[in-house]
Order: C-alpha cells, then structure tokens, then sequence
C-alpha cells in the first residue's frame, strides 16, 4: 500500500489521530488495570509466604514436640525395663534362696542305726530325678524410635 493513494486532508488525519489516540487510551487502562491487578497479587504473594512461614514453624513445633514425648516414652520404657529387670532379678535370688533351703530341709540325714530293709511287699516309690531349671532371662531391651 502506498501513501501516495491515501489522501492527508484534516478530515483523514483527525480520523487517524482519533483511532490512535483511543487506542492509546485503552492501553492506558489496561496499564492501570494490570498494575492494581499486579498489586493485588503481590499482596496475596505476601499473605501466603507468610502463611508458609508460619506453617513451617507450625510443622518444627509439632516435630519437636513428637521427639520430646519419644524421648520421654523412651525414659518412661527404659525405667519400667530395668525396673522389672531388677524385680526379676530378686525374684530368681528368693526362689533360688528357697529351693536350697527346702533342699536342705527335706533331705533326711540318714540314719545309721537303721540298717534293716524295707518289707517286701511294701510299696517304696523311686526318688524323682530333680530337674534343674533354667533360670528366666531378662527380656531383651526394644529400641523405638
């Protein structure tokens, strides 16, 4: 296209000069929209680091609290574990205790006076084997964690 074709009366350029100046006027707008638009979301950028932050903090709180009671469910085990370890421990010492004393108290000393044999038909059980007996071990500590 030529300029050549086109005639530069008043009318033509007032026309011209009217359609870029309207649409100069509507880029104007659509800056100011975007710019209260753009702060707009600069201030919910804000409000939402802010939140993010603080959710952090929320989450070290929470975390560091569930380590704390852990921690303190872990004391709470260990103490119970050795205090039932150290209950085992003396109650294997008293049945221990026990089983010699009742030992040493059901064997007769035999007397040597009495030399005659039983009667025959008498009925005389067989001594029982005395079985020796595992001493109960201590539960094996548990780590939780």
């Amino acid at each position: 296209m030529d300029l050549s074709h086109i005639a530069l009366d008043a009318p033509t350029l007032k026309l011209c000069l009217s359609i870029v100046g309207g649409l100069l006027l509507i880029a104007m707008v659509r800056i100011l929209f975007l710019l209260r638009t753009n702060s707009r979301l600069s201030e919910a950028t804000a409000k939402m680091e802010q939140q993010v932050l603080n959710q952090h903090q929320e989450i070290l709180s929470v975390r560091s609290d569930s380590n704390a009671w852990r921690g303190e469910l872990q004391r709470m085990f260990d103490a119970f574990r050795a205090e039932f370890s150290k209950r085992l421990e003396e109650s294997e010492q008293r049945y221990h205790d026990i089983k010699q004393r009742s030992e040493s108290i059901i064997k007769p000393a035999v007397p040597v006076a009495l030399a005659e044999p039983p009667p025959p038909d008498a009925f005389v059980t067989p001594p029982v084997a005395e079985q020796e007996e595992a001493p109960v071990l201590p539960v094996p500590a548990l780590n939780i964690s």
